[in-house]
Parts: C-alpha cells; sequence; structure tokens
C-alpha cells in the first residue's frame, strides 16, 4: 500500500482547485499507451501514462506551457541507488513535448534522457472525469483521488475512464465448463495473468449481462492493485529504496491470485479469491474471501434475503449509527454484514474437529463467533466456513462442514425460496 508521504516527493503539486482529468488514447512511438492528464490547458499540467501491452502506470510531473506547447518530465524506474537517502533528486527518463490541436488531439515527441531516437507521439480523447476539489494537480493526486473507488466507490467507466479503458484488451478465453445446467468460462488478462469467471449462459435461459457486468467489474478492481504495485517503482507514486525491497515493481503476487467460482443459478453466483499478495507493507495479505452476487441484478447479494439471522452490523458510511435491517437488505453494500447468534451457535453445536485438520491453538470456536462465513455449493446447499482472519491467526481458517438449506428450514426466511425454488418443493 502506498505511503501518504509519497505526496512529498512529487515533483508537481499546486493548491487544490476543481479542475478535469482527460483520458487519451494513442502511440508513443510504435507502442499503444494510455495517458491521463489534468486539463492540458491550464498552465500547471500533470498525468501518468501505461503501456497498454503492460499496464504499470508512469508518472508524467512538472508539467508546464511553453508558448503553445506543454512540456512533460516523465520519471524513471527507481533503483537503490537513484532514489536512496532522504530528499533525493527524482530520477527522469524522457521528456514529452505536446501541443494541442483545435479538436483536442495531443501531438508531439517523446525524447529520451542522455540522448537517443526520439519518438512520435499522437493523442486522441478517449474520456474525462471531474477530479475532486481537494485533489493535487501530480501524479500522485490522480492515483490518489481513484485508489479509494476501489474499495468503497463507484469504480466504473465514467468514474474512472483512464482505469477502464486500460482494461480494454483481448482476454484469454478457457474452455467452458458447467454448473448445474448453466455454463461459464474462466478468461485471463495476459498482463496479470489469473483467470476470472465469466458466464456463459443460465440454466433458465435468462441474460447472463447483469451478472457478468459484476465479473468484470471486480477483475478490473484485481487488476487495477496489480498495476498499482507494479506503479510503485516510481519515485512520484511512493517509490524509495526501502520499498524496492517489498514487491513494487512486480505484480505483488497477483498472477497468483485463485479464483473458484463454486456455485452458480439463475439466482445466485458465489465465488473464493484466495491467494497471498504483498507489495510494501508489514506483512503480506494472506486471504480466502467469498463475493456473493444477485445473478439477476449484479448487486451484492445479502445472506439476510435467506437467513433470518445474517444482519448488517453497521454502515460503511458510518458504522456508529443504527441500523435498519430492512433498508440494508435493499442496499447490501453499503453495510458490514455478519452472522447472528443463532447462525453462530448452529454452526458451534454442528462442527465437529477432524483430526491434524486444524493447526494447533487454534480456537475455533471463537473464530466461528467472530468470523463465521456461509457461502452456497452445488445441491443447494451451504457452506459454513472461517473466513477473513487477520494474518497472525489466518492459519486457522477452516471449512467446517457443508448442509442441504432443506435440512435447516428454522434457519431460513420465508423469501429463500424465491432464490432456491427447490425449498418450495
Amino acid at each position: 500500500m502506498r505511503l501518504a508521504l509519497a505526496a512529498a516527493l512529487l515533483l508537481s503539486t499546486a493548491p487544490a482547485f476543481a479542475v478535469d482529468a482527460v483520458t487519451y488514447k494513442g502511440k508513443l512511438g510504435k507502442y499503444e499507451i494510455l495517458v491521463e492528464l489534468t486539463d492540458p490547458g491550464a498552465d500547471i499540467v500533470a498525468g501518468r501514462y501505461s503501456y497498454m501491452a503492460k499496464g504499470g502506470d508512469i508518472p508524467l510531473s512538472d508539467g508546464k506551457r511553453m508558448d503553445d506547447s506543454i512540456i512533460l518530465s516523465e520519471e524513471a524506474p527507481c533503483t537503490e541507488e537513484t532514489c536512496a537517502g532522504d530528499g533525493f533528486e527524482v530520477p527522469i527518463g524522457a521528456t514529452w513535448t505536446l501541443t494541442l490541436d483545435t479538436e483536442g488531439a495531443l501531438r508531439g515527441n517523446w525524447t529520451p534522457a542522455g540522448g537517443g531516437k526520439v519518438l512520435d507521439i499522437a493523442l486522441t480523447e478517449v474520456g474525462r472525469r471531474a477530479l475532486p476539489e481537494d485533489a493535487e494537480v501530480s501524479a500522485y493526486g490522480l492515483y490518489d483521488s481513484v485508489f479509494s473507488l476501489t474499495y468503497d466507490g463507484e469504480f466504473n467507466a465514467e468514474t474512472t475512464p483512464y482505469e477502464f479503458a486500460k482494461m480494454d484488451v483481448a482476454l484469454e478465453e478457457g474452455p467452458v465448463e458447467t454448473l448445474e445446467g448453466s455454463s461459464f468460462r474462466y478468461v485471463t488478462d495476459p498482463r496479470t495473468k489469473f483467470p476470472f469467471p465469466r458466464i456463459v449462459s443460465l440454466a433458465d435461459g435468462s441474460s447472463p449481462d447483469a451478472a457478468n457486468a459484476a465479473l468484470a467489474n471486480r477483475h478490473a478492481r484485481i487488476n487495477y492493485y496489480a498495476f498499482d504495485c507494479l506503479a510503485q517503482v516510481y519515485a512520484g507514486f511512493g517509490a524509495n529504496q526501502y520499498s524496492l525491497g517489498m514487491g513494487a515493481g512486480t505484480l505483488g503476487d497477483y498472477d497468483s491470485e485463485q479464483v473458484i467460482l463454486d456455485y452458480l443459478s439463475p439466482t445466485v453466483m458465489n465465488w473464493v479469491e484466495s491467494g497471498s499478495t504483498y507489495c510494501t507493507g508489514a506483512h503480506p495479505n494472506n486471504h480466502s474471501d467469498t463475493t456473493i452476487v444477485d445473478v439477476k441484478t449484479g448487486q451484492p447479494f445479502p445472506l439476510g434475503k435467506v437467513f433470518k439471522d445474517w444482519i448488517a452490523t453497521g454502515s460503511i458510511a458510518d458504522y456508529g449509527s443504527d441500523v435498519d435491517q430492512a433498508v440494508a437488505l435493499e442496499a447490501p453494500g453499503e453495510y458490514f454484514w455478519a452472522a447472528g447468534q443463532s447462525l453462530i451457535d448452529y454452526a458451534i453445536a454442528r462442527w465437529e474437529p477432524v483430526a491434524d485438520g486444524t493447526y494447533e491453538g487454534c480456537e475455533t470456536e471463537e473464530y466461528i463467533a467472530s468470523n463465521l462465513a456461509l457461502r452456497f455449493v452445488p445441491g443447494d446447499q451451504v457452506l459454513f466456513t472461517i473466513e477473513g482472519l487477520p494474518h497472525v491467526s489466518f492459519a486457522c481458517s477452516e471449512d467446517l462442514f457443508t448442509v442441504k438449506l432443506s435440512e435447516i428450514p428454522e434457519l431460513l426466511t420465508p423469501e429463500a425460496k424465491e432464490y432456491f425454488p427447490s425449498l418450495a418443493d
């Protein structure tokens, strides 16, 4: 994760004021690139760009106007020598000289530092967004205005056109697989290398478009984190002599991420993302997390629509506020959720330790009380599991048991049969 102090290393900053960020697509020499610049008509300009074949951003800083041209400095990657100590001079790899024509396109050239072949640049606008009023006019400011959206905001082509234009590459397609009458395949972005599911058809013939949009969005978010790790080899994005040995400039092991779609019906789907990713910070992110989605809407699926005692514990925007459970069920993505006491008691009573199946020292019953998770598996069954344990106790994560939904009517809501028609039989 980038450090806030990275902003102090920036070459191009300005007082806060409202400004647009413009996304351009085009070529640098023979290479396809994507560029985001703060308003190129302003006196101070900053930006970032990426090669479409790679995905990681490169800072464009120290931007200024000179007559009708914009001059920008392209940073060079840090090394332990060039970015050592406090107040080091940010290494520069090239200079951009751009001219904005009357139709809004940019033309110019790329001149490598120290001499070498000068390459032509040709860029056409493909999108724009309004930066927050408190955003810095800098490469870091452009990044920072997007990062939080990948966790708890609207991360889409309108709010982040640069990021989504970056995702527009041909995906490698795996073979079609079937799951309870529906079909899907895994697709892979060749730059980040981890497979992610897409639905081919649903068992009832309904459209998978909403669900596929949700899958594509999540795929894009994970891609963003991998590309972000690549970008952290630049001082403008937080690099220094210490971060270079902590995963910065790599894919952060996102290329080893495992994503398994383990339930798919015309109403509900869920998948598990697991792995150990690391890009600076105190420790790796060891994780195994379930995402459940309403197939018809593409929105997060609240387990409270199936289980009586799966409850919203707080608002993401205002955690300390009182929660209206009925309101939370209609906007599940805006709330934190957890198992209530009846589900916890059922799981503790039903769980049976397996010899040599749990790491020594794991307080499983305590973890059930604090970190019980549920996901659906074929046969209209639910898997009780432990998820979300912090890094020290992650080894105690454990699948507990599986049970048919039809065997636990006392735990289910009346509307559960709307999502699992077999319960109405």
